[in-house]
């Protein structure tokens, strides 16, 4: 069972108005006919789209929905607004709505905010955490209500909430509202009987509910009762229901026939002329108000007497008051909170204002928006106005004040929104603008931007309150230049930032980062030195820096010794952290995890941390960082174990990978890194011809950007060229050479231990004594630091031979000989299985060599990952039928199909159903 996320929720950054239920008007009109089709579409449909034009009555009739609905589901409201238009937030906002509920998650979702728009496994993670939290609520049922899904143009908010339909919960309905068709498969829906659609013919007034609406806006008047009257309002309106409400309520509402414009329906020519009768009708302290307050998108008294307020006019005016009174007038308005109170003006109604307050007082439009902003307690709609005011300098502070939050839930697209929003002046010259730029920057990987944006900050970010920024913009600069070959400018940073204040955090990151850019120039002792600053600062706090750290551990750190020893310690660190459910972080410590005990030679315990970062992988997903990490980490235990093939896909994915424009700077330091172990697998199995394929390149002259270690690396494979060439002198030369080297230059998670090749060569030039020589410290280093990767990760046949044939009789009948060729022998026991099972990360936690795990091959084919259950599920689907008629044929519930599905969809790594369909038709062809 999951953990329950208690802290979920907008915060300080989303008003909590969006996600309340607006109260009804007091002139609302019951529309029994409307509301009696939308409870029953909601009783039978998954989804339900109310899509007409602006002022017919979408929300209105929404709010009678959730009212009727309340006592038999948990009604969840989204007002959505341009804040929304961004695929992160937009999942913020569906976190957000579900908090009242008290789910329990299998991961925790703040972890999945900040990269919802990477890609669609990323949307998958996010749709299935949410839909598995779901499944947990207590409510019998769940109304999830979206009004105004037309704000929403982002395209990944769209193809997020298809994701989030295709796999809702039976038990879940989702109702829309909209002035326009979502960008959404809509005609499947319909084809297989899972959609309801209510248009503007169904939300038309008709002559019983004119009658009822027009007792309620003039009451007794019996101009406004007469039968012809209504007729012709009904008429001239086409039923539109802002329309009539308008003409009901204005003065030509007492006589329909009256001069002015006629249309049907949603016509801006007779909303126009209406609204300026009702607003006629105003005392001019009332016009003024109403007009000034829309700007806001909501009025709440402290913002509205800020914008409304004026020195010759009133000024003690009570804003409360006047909302109360805008509430009792019935004036286009929706409550939000009628307490306090807060209000909403119609859209088209603000609209309507808008226009007049241009025409009335349009030189003062700036600074109203000034006004507004400094007097908003929302910060991000703050930030809208100070940007429209052009307070450039107040837009930033607030800016910085909730930016590094918003970046933190994945809103880096709403940031970038307001950046662009700057002149370009400003753009270039503040040092806080730069500083956001860059972490944009950093996020997308874009290397360039991030290294522009993030070396201004750090210069520039000199003041008190700016420290902790600077800090983080330190960190965050140094690993984009170490990840674009820059190291020189990398160590400076480092000294600068270690003269700063560092807290726990700081200082850990320090040594991770010290340890890191040491790394081209080989001081070992000074990596390890730095790794225990690390783990020692870790241990100061390990709650808090554990999470923020993880990521910065380099696994191919691993095979220099000591360093391991230093990630077991971390790992365990990390495990007595409680997550509160799984997190973005933990997939680096799995990561870690597994690097290590594959060093150590703990097969079962490497691919059990495998394992434990794949299911998490699929669960968060798209973190591109940790994708390579984990399937470097299956490359290698797959051509460890032998399955070169198997590896050899993996490792070719990786490098089409770094094709992408985005990492060109990346491309440039480590594609030859990427292409080393690669060739490694090749050369585990002694599959010379395919290794040989990688020689003109991985022995090509270093380029400035790469780092020193590939230098050593190409005189390795110099030296193995020779040895499969039988030129035991060159070899013997080459890799003596290298050896020499080996203790300043190592990096063996990427390239063999030269000292393995030197003893074959050695041994095979009749060298029996020299070739021990040359192999005794490598066994005395596996024994003293557990380092079997060394024997492990070389050749199989070099290896064998050589522990069959250079050491000394009595040095093979030690213990010590007993138990490496115990754990040598469960590398050589066939490929390694296809998914290790999860077990808790304590599970394998000892140094000795848990017995091995055994379990069938790797799938053929994904589709080979589904269950016999699952397969029917899915060549139903592949003929057409909807989710009912698969319920019906397999004697199954609606809830339990759609559980099918959401696993069939994860397991084929598929974004709907259509695609596992097709998946399914391209393996059954001959």
């Amino acid at each position: 069972m999951g953990a329950a996320i208690s802290s979920i929720g907008p915060g300080d950054l989303a008003p909590l108005t969006k996600f309340r239920v607006p109260r009804e008007r007091g002139d609302t009109v019951a529309r029994t006919r409307l509301l009696s089709a939308l409870q029953a579409s909601v009783a039978s449909n998954p989804l339900t789209l109310v899509v007409a034009p602006g002022g017919a009555g979408k929300t209105t009739a929404l709010v009678q929905l959730a009212a009727a609905l309340r006592e038999s589901h948990a009604v969840l409201w989204i007002a959505l607004d341009q804040d929304d238009d961004d695929t992160n937030r937009f999942y913020a906002a569906l976190v957000a709505a579900v908090a009242p509920l008290d789910l329990r998650w299998d991961v925790d979702p703040r972890g999945l905010l900040a990269g919802v728009d990477a890609d669609a496994s990323r949307r998958r993670a996010a749709v299935a955490a949410l839909v598995n939290a779901l499944c947990t609520a207590s409510a019998p049922r769940i109304l999830l209500i979206l009004d105004d899904l037309h704000r929403i143009e982002d395209r990944g908010a769209h193809a997020l909430l298809e994701a989030l339909l295709e796999r809702l919960p039976g038990h879940v309905a989702v109702v829309v509202g909209s002035r326009r068709q979502p960008a959404l498969s809509l005609d499947r829906w319909r084809a297989h009987g899972e959609l309801g659609e209510l248009a503007l013919d169904a939300l038309r007034f008709d002559a019983h509910e004119a009658a009822a609406l027009a007792r309620a806006k003039r009451g007794a008047d019996e101009a406004a009762l007469d039968t012809d009257t209504l007729r012709h309002a009904l008429y001239r309106t086409g039923g539109w229901a802002v329309g009539l409400s308008m003409l009901l309520q204005s003065r030509a509402g007492v006589d329909t026939r009256a001069a002015g414009p006629r249309g049907n329906g949603d016509d801006p020519r007779l909303f126009g002329y209406l609204a300026t009768e009702i607003l006629g009708k105003l005392p001019p302290t009332m016009q003024r108000f109403v007009t000034r307050c829309a700007i806001l998108d909501e009025l709440e008294p402290n913002t509205c007497r800020a914008v409304a307020g004026d020195a010759d006019a009133d000024a003690d005016a009570d804003a409360a008051a006047m909302l109360a009174a805008l509430l009792r007038s019935n004036l286009f308005v929706t409550a939000v909170d009628e307490y306090t109170p807060v209000l909403r003006f119609h859209d088209l109604f603000r609209d309507f204002l808008l226009a007049e307050l241009e025409r009335r007082e349009g030189a003062a439009i700036t600074a109203l928006h000034g006004a507004a902003a400094r007097a908003a307690r929302n910060p991000t709609r703050a930030i809208h106005h100070f940007l429209r005011a052009g307070l450039w300098d107040e837009a930033i502070a607030r800016i910085a004040q909730c930016g590094d939050e918003l970046l933190g839930q994945g809103a880096i697209t709403t940031v970038e929104r307001w950046l662009e929003q700057l002149p370009p002046q400003v753009r270039a010259n503040d040092v806080e603008v730069a500083y956001f730029n860059g972490f944009c920057g950093w996020l997308r990987w874009d290397w360039d931007r991030a290294r522009r944006g993030l070396r201004a900050a750090a210069r520039g970010l000199d003041r008190p309150e700016q420290l902790a920024r600077r800090i983080g913009a330190t960190f965050q600069l140094v690993d984009a230049l170490a990840s674009s070959g820059e190291r020189d400018e990398a160590r400076v940073l480092l000294d600068e930032v270690a003269r700063l204040p560092l807290d726990a955090r700081g200082r850990a990151a320090l040594g991770l980062q010290r340890a890191w850019c040491e790394a081209p120039e080989g001081d070992t002792a000074y990596i390890v030195e730095q790794l225990e600053v690390f783990i020692r600062n870790v241990e100061r706090d390990p709650a808090r820096v554990c999470p923020l750290t993880a990521g910065g551990v380099h696994c191919m750190l691993v095979g220099i010794p000591g360093v391991a020893a230093r990630f077991e310690r971390f790992v365990a660190l990390a495990n007595a952290v409680h997550a509160g459910g799984g997190a973005p972080w933990q997939l680096a410590q799995h990561a870690i995890d597994g690097w290590t005990r594959l060093w150590h030679g703990d097969r079962p315990g490497a691919e059990a941390a495998l394992a434990r970062a794949e299911t998490l992988y699929r669960q968060f997903g798209g973190i591109r960082l940790m994708a390579e990490r984990i399937g470097q980490l299956r490359g290698m235990l797959l051509a460890a174990s032998g399955d070169t093939a198997a590896a050899r896909t993996i490792a070719d994915s990786h490098l089409r990978g770094l094709d992408a424009p985005e990492v060109a700077r990346h491309r440039a330091a480590w594609r030859r890194a990427y292409l080393h172990a690669t060739a490694r697998f090749h050369w585990i199995t002694g599959d010379l011809e395919a290794w040989r394929v990688f020689l003109p390149e991985l022995s090509a002259p270093r380029r400035p950007e790469e780092w020193p270690f590939v230098d050593l690396a190409a005189l390795v494979v110099r030296g193995q060229e020779a040895v499969a060439e039988g030129d035991w002198p060159a070899a013997i030369d080459l890799l003596g050479r290298a050896t020499a080297r080996y203790h300043r230059q190592r990096m063996p998670a990427i390239y063999c231990d030269p000292r393995v090749g030197l003893a074959w060569a050695l041994l095979q030039a009749g060298r029996r004594d020299a070739a021990w020589q040359a192999f005794e410290p490598v066994l005395a280093e596996v024994w003293r630091h557990r380092a079997c990767g060394i024997l492990i990760l070389d050749s199989r046949q070099h290896v064998d031979a050589l522990l069959a044939q250079a050491p000394p009789e009595d040095a093979r009948r030690s213990p010590q000989w007993t138990q490496l060729r115990r754990v040598l022998d469960t590398w050589r026991s066939g490929p390694p299985v296809a998914a290790a099972p999860a077990v808790s990360p304590s599970a394998t936690s000892a140094p000795g060599m848990p017995a091995p795990v055994r379990g069938a091959p790797g799938p053929r084919s994904p589709l080979d990952a589904l269950t016999v259950r699952e397969l029917e599920v899915l060549e139903r689907v592949a003929a057409g039928a909807g989710n009912k008629h698969i319920a019906r044929d397999l004697d199954l519930s609606l809830h339990t199909v759609k559980r099918h599905l959401c696993n069939i969809l994860d397991k084929l790594e598929c974004d709907s159903r259509g695609q596992a369909a097709d998946l399914l038709r391209r393996a059954s062809r001959p």
